[in-house]
């Protein structure tokens, strides 16, 4: 009977101790999913993605840059010689074209490469026994300018630029008492009393103001220094032009 009792007694703690168990195992489950719920909804929210409008609505500038600027300018100029030969004055007119760069998106530096061509006339005077010139030119300017804008959301800028440029005269002639003439050609006297040189190079400076599209500019520039280079030119420029 004893024995009998006995079994009872363990089975019914067998029992109890399956009960505990699978409530433990039940509980540890619960535990587990609710830990693995957590992390994954941490993790949704360590990768959510918000919209940068709704985090930041403060209005960023988007000025819209053109990558060609096609010009035209006025320049009078002064040619001048070496010894004692006065200057010559001309009026010079100037077709271009440039190609812009942004050197960087965050930046409004930009690297502006391109062609023109210019026709120079001189009516004479009486230093140069009343000669006549006319010029065709060929320049290749290369200019690095910075904008600094005047609106944040409008292509209006103010823009400082300097560079250098390659000139080239192609044609040159010159018209002296009732004679018509080569400047270039060899052995030949001209009112200058100097050999003329095609090429050469020389620096520009200048302000251009950006409205939209469109823009107006002032300008300096010259032939670097050189007394072996005949003649050196010194030019102010008014500019106009359109971007596309």
């Amino acid at each position: 009977k004893r024995s009998k009792t006995t079994g009872m007694r363990f089975r019914n703690v067998t029992s109890a101790l399956r009960l505990l168990v699978g409530a433990a195992f039940v509980a540890l489950s619960m535990q587990s999913a609710h830990a693995q719920y957590a992390g994954e909804d941490n993790a949704v929210g360590d990768w959510q993605l918000f919209d940068e409008e709704e985090a930041d609505s403060t209005q960023k500038p988007q000025h819209k840059e053109w990558k060609n600027l096609l010009y035209v300018r006025y320049s009078p100029s002064q040619y001048t010689f070496p010894g004692h030969t006065p200057p010559l004055d001309f009026q010079e007119a100037a077709i271009g074209w440039a190609r812009s760069i942004q050197v960087a998106d965050s930046i409004p530096l930009f690297v502006e490469a391109g062609a023109e061509m210019k026709c120079s006339f001189s009516g004479g005077d009486d230093a140069h026994g009343n000669a006549k010139y006319a010029l065709l030119s060929f320049r290749v300017p290369v200019n690095v300018t910075y904008k600094l804008y005047l609106s944040r959301t409008r292509n209006i800028a103010l823009a400082p630029q300097a560079g250098v440029h390659f000139r080239v005269i192609a044609l040159g002639k010159e018209k002296a008492g009732g004679e018509k003439g080569n400047i270039f050609k060899d052995g030949r006297d001209n009112q200058t009393g100097s050999d003329w040189e095609r090429c050469q190079l020389g620096w520009q400076v200048g302000l251009r103001l950006q409205l939209e599209r469109y823009f107006i500019g002032v300008s300096y520039g010259r032939d670097f220094p050189d007394k072996s280079k005949r003649p050196q030119i010194h030019e102010c420029g008014i500019t106009a032009g359109v971007c596309f």
